[in-house]
Order: C-alpha cells, then structure tokens, then sequence
C-alpha cells in the first residue's frame, strides 16, 4: 500500500511537457518539444554547425525506453521499406501511449551497424544485397520516432564485435576484419564468448569508436549517443598481456585498463561534440558500482563528478526492494550521492526484463512504475526501462498490461490520455 500511495503522489513529478493542441503543426510540436528540453550542462554552445533542418532535442524528465536489437530483428525481416516504417510505427505508438518520451535505439550491436556506414560493415539484420543496404533502417526510424515527439539517442556496444565466421567474411576495407585477418591483438577472442572482442588500450581502437559515434551523429537526425557496459569483457590478464608490458610504465593493470575506458568515453564526448554540442552523450554502466571498477574497469564516480564523459549516467539498477546485496533503495541514493556534487544528470536504469524471472518483480505488480517514482524523489532526472520486448510482448498478458498501465500513471498519464500525438 506504501508503495501504490508514493506512486501517485509522485507522479507529477515525473510528467514533462506535451503538445499544446491536438491540431498543432509540426512545427509548433517540435517548438514544444524543444521548449521542454535540456541542452546539456556544459556544451560549448558556439559549436553548432550549419543548420540542417532538425535541432536535438532532449528532454528534462527522461522517460526512456531500450530498443535492443533483438526487438528490431524481427521488424527488419523484409525487403520493403514501408513495411519496415509501419512496423517501427506500431513501436512509436506504443511507447508513447504509454508515456515514454525517449528511445534508445540498438544501432551497433556487435560493430556492426543497422544504418549506412563508412566505417562498419552492414549488420546482418539488415536486409542487403551484395553488402548493400537495401534501405536505411536508422533514417527511417529518426523520421518516424520524432514525428511521434521522441527524443532518439543512437545506442551502440563499444567494444563486442562479430564472430571470427563472419570477420572472415567481412569486407577487408573494414578496420575490424583488417585487424582480424592479421592476428591482431587489437581484436581478441574472450573465453565462453562466440564474439570477439576490441582492445581499447590501442589509440587505433579507440578512434574508431569514436569516430563511428560521430558519424552517427553528424549523418543523421538523432537526440543522443548513447552506450552500454560492453568495456572490457574479462579480468583474464591474457587479454592484452603484450600491450599491457609494453604500454604501462609500471602502473596497475587494473589503472592501466581503467584509464584505457575513460579516454574512450573522454574521446566520444569530444568528437560527438565537435559535429553538435546539443546532441546529449549517455552511458550506462553496471547498477552496482563496485562491479564496474572490479569487472568493467569503470570510473563511474569520475563520469559522474566530472566533465568531459557524459552529458547523462544511466546506471542499470536493475534490481528488486528486497534483494539481499543490492536492495534497490540503497543502490539509488548511493547513486544520488556518487553524483551529488557533479553536473551530470542521472537517469534510472529499472529491469522490467525480470517480471516473470525473478519472485518480488513477477508477484508485484507495479515494481517498475513505483521504482521510476521513487528514482523521482531521490532527485534522478528521470527513468529508463530494459526493455521495449517486456513490456510489449507478441503474446501479451494480463500481468505485462497492467504493468504498462502502473508505468502509465507514474509518468503522470491517467487512464485514457496519450503523452503526445502523432504530430
């Protein structure tokens, strides 16, 4: 009862701005959209190029949702662009009947890339002729999210690659089936993992990264880059053995790793940056902090206290009231205190992929919506939900409905309104 009564007294605190009138232009709702907004903290508001047509938007209260690719293979099973459009239509619809205003969209899953690319080679979950695209999934999806008012931040898994069969079949002008073919330490196979994986002591390697972030960001319309705790895969020290002798000087492997992850987070900030100061950069680390220092090599306390990384921490806390090592409470005021005296904001990483895995996320009913309330009052700016495949299933349920209906109502929705229109 607790829980239900600090849900709807908290709603209103988790509602953002909506389209003025039914029968507003497009214009008008992308002004509302924009005045609803957040240029981050500390961009360098004279670093705006050329106007192209389309300002970023993003907004103050996020209310995202995970699009992985997993969810999007399916709605890429065809050769018509149309139907691929009306099928992400149905995706918008859904979301935004439900009040998210943000979607991150699985762009590079295994460095590859699900929209056209100079740098990557096509994703096979695109369809494709002869290595080319037979349309641009990414294009299409910017175009239809925003009609919707949504905000579209492009997620990419940094370091996972292909699998050695399919670098082996890899077009050589790509710098990851180069470094494949020549026995690289630069691209590394990790026990227990078909995938490969990128070394990102190499500078090489980290400008790809990068590079390939602010291409995504300087080709199409999206609100955001944004990437996942896919840093290093292992703590095995045969990983990177020999650029760990020849590169240290003597420090820790664990620094020597750990500085290797934060000049590539400093070097995508920077070079999405240079193409577009307004387009927000967000991470999402691991929602127990001592598990990105131990495992990912991550300074999420130096993320989130300083500038130069992200505009935004999403840490995926991922975890239930009751769960004897993370409670989530406790893991979502260490957070608000991690971050307290920094200018990034933090948004809420819930794990809706756990109703129907885990006891206290399948029994009670509401968990996710009381969560993002209670991110809410410990000053997070906002929610985010793993995943868009939860929440809306092919075979739906009675239990999954009323969860959209509880997370409706936390984003300040009664029952039978819509966040935005179509525009």
């Amino acid at each position: 009862m607790k829980k239900i009564t600090i849900l709807f007294i908290l709603c209103a605190a988790l509602c953002s701005c909506r389209a003025n009138t039914e029968d507003s232009s497009v214009s008008d709702r992308l002004r509302n959209m924009r005045s609803a907004s957040v240029i981050p903290v500390d961009a360098d508001t004279e670093n705006i190029p050329q106007d192209n047509g389309y300002s970023p938007v993003n907004y103050d209260i996020q209310k995202g949702i995970w699009l992985s690719y997993i969810d999007l293979a399916p709605m890429l099973n065809t050769d018509d662009a149309s139907v691929f459009r009306e099928r992400f239509e149905t995706v918008c619809e859904n979301i935004s009947g439900v009040g998210f205003n943000t979607v991150y969209i699985h762009v590079r899953p295994f460095g590859d890339a699900l929209y056209s690319s100079e740098l990557y080679p096509a994703s096979a979950y695109v369809p494709q002729t002869d290595g080319e695209i037979l349309f641009d999934p990414l294009e299409i999806m910017c175009d239809t999210a925003h009609e919707y008012g949504l905000s579209v931040h492009g997620w990419i898994n940094p370091l996972r690659c292909q699998t050695a069969d399919e670098l082996e079949h890899t077009d050589r002008k790509y710098l990851t089936a180069q470094w494949f073919s020549q026995d690289s330490e630069i691209i590394r196979q990790v026990d227990g993992d078909t995938h490969l994986w990128l070394n990102p002591a190499y500078s090489e390697v980290r400008e790809l990264i990068a590079g390939g972030a602010a291409e995504i960001a300087e080709n199409y319309p999206v609100d955001g880059i944004h990437y996942d705790d896919y840093f290093y895969p292992t703590t095995e020290t045969s990983f990177d053995s020999q650029c760990y002798a020849a590169m240290s000087q003597g420090e820790s492997l664990e620094n020597f790793r750990t500085e290797n992850i934060s000049s590539m987070c400093r070097q995508i900030y920077s070079e999405v940056k240079n193409i577009d100061s307004r387009i927000q950069v967000g991470i999402s680390p691991q929602g127990n902090i001592e598990n990105n220092y131990v495992y990912m090599y991550a300074d999420v306390k130096e993320w989130c206290s300083s500038t130069g990384y992200a505009d935004c921490i999403i840490p995926q806390i991922y975890f239930g009231y009751n769960n004897a090592v993370q409670p989530f409470s406790q893991v979502l005021k260490d957070w608000a205190e991690l971050a307290e005296d920094g200018n990034v904001k933090l948004i809420a990483g819930l794990g809706a992929y756990k109703i129907g895995e885990e006891d206290e996320f399948s029994s009670d009913t509401g968990i996710i919506a009381s969560q993002i309330s209670d991110a809410a009052a410990d000053g997070f700016s906002g929610s985010a939900v793993y995943s868009y495949g939860t929440l809306f299933p092919e075979d739906d349920s009675e239990r999954i409905s009323n969860e959209r209906e509880c997370i409706r109502a936390a984003f300040g929705l009664a029952d039978g309104g819509k966040h935005d229109r179509k525009m």
